[in-house]
């Protein structure tokens, strides 16, 4: 389930952790980190169109010993760990086209990204399960590819605007067992409101993923599945036809980024901040601890076992940005102050340097007159 975004790679470990404590249920395919990064849009006027021509943004994102609260751990009472930079390439065109007097400006975007992940408890000191790079695994993948062909934005009056749009992402990135990147389609609407008059940048994001079914070629089940140590039945199961790793269907999540910073001269400043919400259970689940069958959300809760969780990540930061004339920089520093139900929602310290420019523009037109007057 959950972006194109934050990283973590689960070690066999966790692996281990998960296929012996499968009594937790699940709110998340484990071992999956989704199509969309939270906050990945704070500071973008993404409610307008630029001015025709094809223009560049390129988002750096480092995440700085996150940790993860959720699903996948290590076991009752241990966070999942993890540093993670990712990179991310975005081209918009600004075609000059309108549709029902709205602006055209379609735009693609492909993301890569390093990871070194723990998912074992670290407290100071020395030894298994206590050294800070006791089982830490680095990793180095590219994500999928996210294409936004039917994307408008219209003004009104008083510099107010709204867009919106269609999008889907490919399952184009890395695939292997046991990879971050998720293996199935998402369906994206999206729409943001901005208020853009005296300098102020006042925008509120919103983006509905809808996710389609994985094809079992990534994630932490085909990890257990092929670990000696995972129990023959458990195996047969997460590998056969009622495999919840190939069918499994992440549940739909709504993510909110908002930006509210002032200009000052070439300076902008302000405070940033996301929420993510997921809106729909996992299909099927989880997992009947007695038979290790596949159950639904609901047939969990009506037996009173562990309830399938819903993925939460709100957090909060501060937007300092410089233009230098042709290319606009913004950094962000941003912390998530609370998640729930998935170790990549996570808590903790995450860093956003955005770069954009315009490499491309139609000639300028000429108001010259050819003759000079007499």
């Amino acid at each position: 389930m959950t972006k194109t975004t934050t990283a973590l790679l689960l070690s066999s470990a966790a692996a281990l952790a998960l296929a012996a404590n499968m009594q937790r249920s699940l709110a998340t395919e484990p071992g999956n980190f989704g199509n969309f990064l939270a906050g990945s849009t704070m500071g973008a006027t993404v409610a307008t169109a630029p001015p025709p021509g094809l223009y560049f943004t390129n988002t750096f994102t480092y995440i700085p010993m996150a940790s993860g609260n959720g699903n996948s751990s290590c076991g009752d009472g241990c966070k999942s760990r993890y540093n993670a930079a990712i990179d991310s390439v975005n081209l918009t065109w600004g075609t000059g086209l309108q549709f029902l007097g709205g602006d055209y400006f379609p735009t693609i975007q492909q993301t890569g990204y390093q990871a070194s992940a723990t998912s074992l408890p670290y407290p100071a000191g020395g030894g298994p399960g206590l050294s800070p790079v006791y089982s830490n695994i680095l990793d180095f993948e590219i994500g999928n590819t996210y294409i936004n062909p039917l994307n408008f934005s219209w003004k009104f009056d008083g510099a107010y605007y709204f867009a919106a749009g269609l999008g889907f992402v490919v399952p184009s990135g890395t695939t292997f067992a046991g990879s971050l990147v998720p293996d199935y389609w998402t369906i994206r609407p999206h729409w943001a409101f901005s208020y853009l008059g005296d300098g102020w940048n006042l925008t509120a994001s919103f983006v509905y993923d809808i996710n389609t079914a994985s094809r079992g070629n990534t994630g932490l089940y085909q990890i257990i599945a092929r670990n000696p140590a995972t129990l023959p039945a458990t195996s047969l199961f997460l590998t056969g036809t009622a495999n919840p790793g190939r069918g499994y269907t992440t549940g739909n999540y709504l993510y909110l980024d908002w930006t509210a910073t002032k200009k000052f001269g070439k300076w902008e400043v302000g405070p940033v901040g996301f929420f993510k919400y997921q809106t729909t259970d996992d299909v099927p689940g989880g997992i009947n601890p007695a038979t290790s069958a596949a159950w639904t959300c609901q047939e969990l809760r009506n037996a009173k076992l562990p309830t399938c969780g819903k993925d939460v990540n709100i957090g909060v930061g501060l937007l300092v940005g410089y233009n230098f004339g042709p290319v606009d920089m913004k950094l962000i520093y941003a912390n998530g102050f609370y998640s729930r139900d998935a170790i990549n929602a996570p808590t903790g310290s995450t860093i956003f340097l955005k770069t954009s420019f315009r490499i491309w523009a139609p000639d300028e037109p000429t108001n010259k007159p050819r003759f000079a007057k007499d």
